[in-house]
C-alpha cells in the first residue's frame, strides 16, 4: 500500500502522484516503549562500537528503550560481531536477506520499530551521554511535537572536530519557519533527529526514488506535518567522510539534480503563502553547491564533472558571473577534458544532503 499526496502540475516535473512507502501501525497487545533507537549499517562496523556505547551508556532499560541494528548485508565487515561484544544480548540485530540500499533500510528500521518515539542513528555516528534525558525534557514543553532535533557537530574519522551547528531560531524550542527553510536546504543532520512512530505512520516512510536527499525531504514533510522543534546545544555528533557518496554522484552532477528535485517536491508541498515568499530565490542554495563542486573538480582537474556543475549554476541561477564561469569550464573542458585521461577519484566534504 502507498500513501499518495495531490496532483503535481506536469510543469514541475515530478511525478503526477508522490508515494511514500506505508508503515504499518503497532500490532496491538505490542510493549511500546518510550524510545526506538534503530541503527542503520553498511560495510561501518570500525565505527559501530562507538555508535552502540554512545546508546548504551545512556540505556534506561528494555522496558523503555528498543535498540536494534539494521544491517543492509554488509560485505566489508561483520556488524554482528560488533553487537554480540558490545551488546552483550541487549542489542538486538537484523540482517537484510539482501542488500537493498541506504533508502529501503531506512524505511525498514522505521517498519521494525515498536517505540513511541523512533531514532534513527547511523552507525557511523554518536550520540552524547544526556541525548535521550535532554530530548525528553524538551518533550515534556512540547508533547505534540512531529519532529524534534538539535543543532549537531560534525567530526571526522578521528573523531576530530569539523564543524558545530547553531540551533534553528526558535521560541522557546519552536522552530520559527522550519517548513521554508528546510523547503529550500537541508537543515539538519539526520543523528539529531527524533519523530514520533505514529507521525511515520500518518506520512509514510521515505521517498525511495531518492538516494542522497532523502531524508531532507521526510525532515521537511514530519515538521510540516505538525511541529518542528529544537534543542538550543549539541548533544549529536555526525561523521563527515572524506570519500562520501557525494564523491560519486559529482561525477554525473547527480547529486544537483537530487537537490533540485527535492526542493520542487518540498515546495509543492509548502501553503502557497509560503511558495510565494521564497519563489524567487528557491535555488540559491543548490546553485551555490552547484559553484563549489563546479570549482573542486576543476582543482582536481575532472573537466567534465566540472563542466557539468557549471551548466548546473548557470540552469539555477542564470546571470552573467554564471555564464562566465560555464564558458571557462567549457572550454577547459575542450582543451582538456577531451585529449587527457582522467581518474575520477575525488574526496568532497561538502554534502549536498547536509546543512554545512
Amino acid at each position: 500500500m502507498k500513501l499518495k499526496l495531490s496532483q503535481v502540475p506536469m510543469k514541475s516535473k515530478l511525478p503526477q502522484k508522490i508515494e511514500y512507502p506505508q508503515i504499518e501501525p503497532i500490532p496491538e497487545g505490542t510493549h511500546r516503549p518510550l524510545w526506538s533507537v534503530m541503527i542503520p549499517t553498511y560495510n561501518c562496523a570500525n565505527y559501530l562500537a562507538q555508535t552502540l556505547e554512545s546508546v548504551l551508556s545512556q540505556d534506561p532499560g528494555l522496558k523503555h528503550m528498543q535498540i536494534e541494528v539494521v544491517d543492509d548485508c554488509s560485505t566489508k565487515d561483520d556488524p554482528e560481531a560488533v553487537v554480540r561484544e558490545i551488546g552483550k544480548g541487549r542489542v538486538s540485530f537484523y540482517r537484510q536477506p539482501q542488500n537493498v540500499g541506504a533508502i529501503r533500510n531506512f524505511n525498514t528500521c522505521i517498519q521494525r520499530s515498536v517505540g513511541q518515539f523512533v531514532h534513527i542513528l547511523h552507525g557511523d555516528d554518536f550520540i552524547a551521554p544526556d541525548f535521550y534525558s535532554s530530548y525528553a525534557e524538551l518533550l515534556q514543553s512540547h508533547p505534540d511535537a512531529t519532529l524534534i532535533i538539535s543543532p549537531s557537530i560534525s567530526v571526522d574519522e578521528k573523531n576530530q572536530h569539523i564543524h558545530t551547528e547553531s540551533p534553528l531560531p526558535n521560541i522557546d524550542g519552536r522552530i520559527t519557519d522550519f517548513p521554508t527553510i528546510q523547503a529550500v536546504r537541508n537543515a539538519i543532520h539526520t543523528p539529531t533527529v527524533i519523530v514520533p512512530r505514529k507521525v511515520y505512520e500518518q506520512i509514510g516512510g521515505f521517498y525511495l526514488p531518492l538516494s542522497h536527499t532523502a531524508d531532507w525531504e521526510m525532515w521537511f514533510r514530519a515538521g510540516l506535518y505538525g511541529k518542528a522543534v529544537t534543542l538550543d546545544r549539541q548533544v549529536a555528533y555526525y561523521r563527515v567522510h572524506s570519500g562520501s557518496d557525494t564523491s560519486r554522484l559529482a561525477l554525473t552532477g547527480k547529486n544537483i539534480w537530487e537537490g533540485k528535485y527535492t526542493v520542487d517536491m518540498c515546495m509543492h508541498q509548502l501553503p502557497e503563502k509560503n511558495r510565494t515568499e521564497i519563489e524567487k530565490n528557491k535555488y540559491s542554495h543548490i546553485a551555490e553547491l552547484a559553484r563549489y563542486f563546479y570549482e573542486e573538480l576543476a582543482k582536481r582537474k575532472i573537466w567534465k564533472g566540472s563542466l557539468i556543475h557549471a551548466g548546473w549554476n548557470l540552469k539555477l541561477s542564470p546571470r552573467k558571473s554564471a555564464m562566465k564561469v560555464y564558458f571557462k569550464a567549457l572550454a577547459r573542458y575542450v582543451l582538456y577534458g577531451i585529449f587527457k585521461f582522467e581518474v575520477p577519484l575525488i574526496k568532497l566534504k561538502k554534502d549536498i544532503s547536509s546543512p554545512t
